[in-house]
C-alpha cells in the first residue's frame, strides 16, 4: 500500500512539476509577445529541461530562438531552431517544421556563412506547401527565393520565381499583390539589367493597380530613380516631386529625409546648385529632427522598461500564489491533453496517407502528360515532313508540267505567226496567263517550304519571315535580338521558329494589330522570347485547345522543353507573350 501511495505521490508531483514548467513557458511566450525579449529569456533560463515533454522541449527551443532572432542574434538562434525542428519532426508536426524551415532560411541568410546552405531550408518549405497546395505560402516562398537570387545578382533565376509568384497572384485575383510584384519586376530591370525602359514599363503598370498614396509614392520614387540612372534628370525630378506630393504628415520623417536626399543629389547632377542646396538643407533638418526623436525615444524606453519590470515583479508574486490553487484543475486538463495528443497523432497519420495518395495521383498525371507531349512531338514532326513533301511536289511535278506546257505553247505560237491579228492576241493572253500561273505555283511552293534554314540560323530566319509578313499584311513587324550569336541545337531552333511563326500568325488572324515587336534575348542558361502587339487583346484564362500549333499547344510544347509561358493581355491594350526556354 505504501508503495502504491508513494507511486501516486511521485506521479502527482511529476504532473505538478510538468504544469509548473508549462506555466513558465506560457509566461515566456507572453513576455516575447509584449516585446520584452530579455525578460522572456530570463524566464526560460529558470526552466528545467529534464522535466519537459518532447512537445514542451520543442516549444522551449523555439521560444529561445525567437527571442534571439528578434534581438538580431542570428548565430544564437540558428542551433536552437535546429533542435526545435528535430523535435517537431519527431512529433510529426509538419506545418510547424515548415515554419521553422522558413525561419532557418532567413537566419542562415543573415549569418552569411559560406559553410551554411540556406537553400535546403526554403526548398523544404516550398515542398511542404506544394504538397498542401497552399497558394498564399507558395507566393511567399517564390518571392523569397526570387529576392535571394536578386541579392546574388542571379537575375534570370530571380525573374523565373517572381513570375511563378505572379502567376499564383493572378489566379487569386489579388490586385494589390499583383501591383507589388510588377513593382518588383521594375526594380530588377532597374538595378540589374541595361533595359531601363522595361523598368519604366513595369513601374507604370504597377501604378495603374495601386490605390493607396504610400504605394503610389514608392512607385513614382522608383520611376524617378530609373530616369536618374539613364541621365534624364528633368524627368527624374518631375517624378520625385510627384512622390513628394503624396507624402502627407502621417508619413515618417525618415522617409521624407531619404526622398529629399535623393532629390538634392539629382538637382546637383542636373547642374541646378540652388535647388540642390535647398533640398540638402531640408535633408539635414529632417536628420536633426530624427536624432532628437531617437534621444527622446531612448529615454522613454528606459522609463517604460523600469515600469514594466516593476509591474511584472508584482504580477509574478501574485501568479505564484495562484499557481498552487489551480494545480488540481490542471491535473484533469492534462488527462484531456493526453487524449488530444492521441487524437492529433491519428489525424497526422491520416494526413500522411492523404499526402501519399496525392503524390501517387501527381505521378500518374505526369505520365499522362508525357504521353500527350510525345504525341505532340509526333504531330509536329509529321507537319514538318508534310510541308516539305507538298513543297517538293509543287516545285518538281506541277511546276515542271507548267514549264513544259509553256514551252509547247511557245512552239505552237511560232508556227502560227501568219494567223490573223485576233488569233495572235489570243496567244498573247493565254501565254500571259500561263506565266502568271507558273509564278504563283513557285511562290506557293516557296511559301509552304518557308521556315528556318540551317545555314541562316534562328534570328535571320525570323527576321526574313517578319519582313515577308510586314509587306503582305499591312503591319510592321520588328525583331530585336540581344546576345543571340550562339547557335542552338537544330531541333530547338526549329521549334522556337515555329512557335514565333505561329504567335505572329495568331496576331495577324485575331488581334487586328498594326505593330508587332519580337524580342529575343540570350541569357546564361535560357532563351527569353517576348512577342508584343498593340491589338485588341483577349482573356488569357480562356484558351481553347485547337488543333495544330494554337496557344494551348505552344504552352505544352514549351513546357516539354523545360520552359514556361506567361501571357499578359487586356481588352483594348494589346497582348504580351513571354517564353523562357532552356538552352539544353
Amino acid at each position: 500500500m505504501k508503495k502504491k501511495l508513494a507511486f501516486c505521490g511521485f506521479f502527482i508531483f511529476g504532473l505538478v512539476s510538468c504544469f509548473a514548467q508549462q506555466h513558465l513557458l506560457d509566461e515566456a511566450e507572453a513576455s516575447k509577445e509584449a516585446d520584452n525579449y530579455q525578460l522572456s529569456l530570463d524566464i526560460l533560463s529558470k526552466i528545467d529541461t529534464n522535466s519537459l515533454s518532447i512537445s514542451q522541449k520543442a516549444r522551449f527551443y523555439y521560444l529561445q530562438s525567437a527571442n534571439h532572432k528578434f534581438r538580431k542574434e542570428d548565430s544564437d538562434a540558428y542551433p536552437l531552431l535546429l533542435k526545435a525542428r528535430k523535435l517537431y519532426t519527431e512529433l510529426d508536426s509538419l506545418e510547424k517544421v515548415a515554419t521553422i524551415n522558413r525561419e532557418l532560411f532567413q537566419v542562415v541568410r543573415n549569418i552569411g556563412s559560406e559553410h551554411l546552405n540556406y537553400n535546403e531550408y526554403i526548398d523544404a518549405y516550398l515542398d511542404y506547401h506544394l504538397s498542401q497546395n497552399d497558394s498564399k505560402n507558395l507566393q511567399k516562398a517564390y518571392t523569397w527565393i526570387a529576392a535571394n537570387f536578386a541579392r546574388k545578382k542571379t537575375v534570370d533565376s530571380s525573374f523565373i520565381y517572381f513570375r511563378k509568384a505572379l502567376q499564383l497572384i493572378k489566379q487569386d485575383k489579388d490586385t494589390l499583390a499583383e501591383a507589388h510584384m510588377l513593382n518588383n519586376f521594375g526594380v530588377l530591370y532597374m538595378e540589374f539589367t541595361p533595359y531601363k525602359d522595361s523598368a519604366l514599363y513595369y513601374f507604370d503598370r504597377s501604378r495603374k493597380l495601386y490605390k493607396e498614396p504610400e504605394d503610389l509614392q514608392s512607385s513614382y520614387q522608383n520611376t524617378a530613380s530609373t530616369y536618374k540612372k539613364i541621365g534624364e534628370y528633368e524627368k527624374a525630378i518631375e517624378n520625385y516631386q510627384k512622390a513628394d506630393s503624396l507624402l502627407g504628415k502621417e508619413y515618417s520623417k525618415e522617409r521624407k529625409r531619404f526622398l529629399y536626399d535623393l532629390m538634392a543629389k539629382t538637382y546637383e547632377l542636373a547642374e541646378k546648385p540652388a535647388k540642390a542646396l535647398e533640398y540638402y538643407k531640408l535633408t539635414q533638418a529632417y536628420q536633426d529632427s530624427l536624432n532628437l526623436q531617437e534621444q527622446e525615444k531612448a529615454i522613454f524606453d528606459i522609463q517604460t522598461k523600469y515600469e514594466v519590470q516593476k509591474k511584472e515583479n508584482e504580477n509574478l508574486q501574485l501568479k505564484q500564489s495562484r499557481f498552487w490553487l489551480i494545480s488540481g484543475v490542471i491535473l484533469l486538463v492534462l488527462l484531456l491533453i493526453a487524449t488530444y495528443l492521441v487524437y492529433r497523432n491519428r489525424i497526422a497519420k491520416k494526413q500522411l496517407e492523404v499526402k501519399q495518395s496525392a503524390l501517387e495521383k501527381n505521378e500518374l498525371e505526369k505520365q499522362l502528360k508525357d504521353q500527350e507531349l510525345a504525341g505532340l512531338d509526333a504531330m509536329i514532326e509529321g507537319q514538318e515532313k508534310e510541308r516539305q513533301r507538298i513543297a517538293n511536289d509543287l516545285h518538281d511535278n506541277l511546276g515542271g508540267l507548267l514549264a513544259t506546257l509553256k514551252l509547247h505553247f511557245q512552239n505552237l505560237k511560232t508556227k502560227t505567226d501568219r494567223l490573223r491579228d485576233e488569233q495572235d492576241e489570243l496567244f498573247k493572253t493565254t501565254n500571259s496567263l500561263l506565266d502568271e500561273t507558273y509564278q504563283q505555283v513557285r511562290n506557293y511552293a516557296h511559301q509552304r517550304n518557308a521556315g528556318l534554314k540551317t545555314s541562316e540560323g534562328l534570328v535571320p530566319s525570323i527576321k526574313n519571315f517578319a519582313s515577308k509578313v510586314s509587306v503582305g499584311n499591312n503591319l510592321v513587324v520588328q525583331v530585336e535580338a540581344h546576345d543571340m550569336d550562339e547557335r542552338l541545337e537544330n531541333s530547338v531552333e526549329i521549334t522556337i521558329f515555329r512557335i514565333v511563326q505561329e504567335l505572329i500568325t495568331n496576331v495577324i488572324k485575331h488581334a487586328e494589330a498594326s505593330e508587332i515587336i519580337v524580342h529575343l534575348t540570350s541569357f546564361e542558361d535560357h532563351i527569353n522570347i517576348m512577342v508584343e502587339d498593340n491589338g485588341k487583346g483577349f482573356d488569357p484564362f480562356i484558351i481553347k485547345d485547337n488543333d495544330g500549333m494554337g496557344l494551348a499547344s505552344i504552352i505544352k510544347r514549351v513546357e516539354h522543353l523545360g520552359g514556361n509561358v506567361d501571357i499578359d493581355s487586356h481588352s483594348g491594350s494589346g497582348t504580351t507573350v513571354i517564353l523562357n526556354i532552356p538552352k539544353s
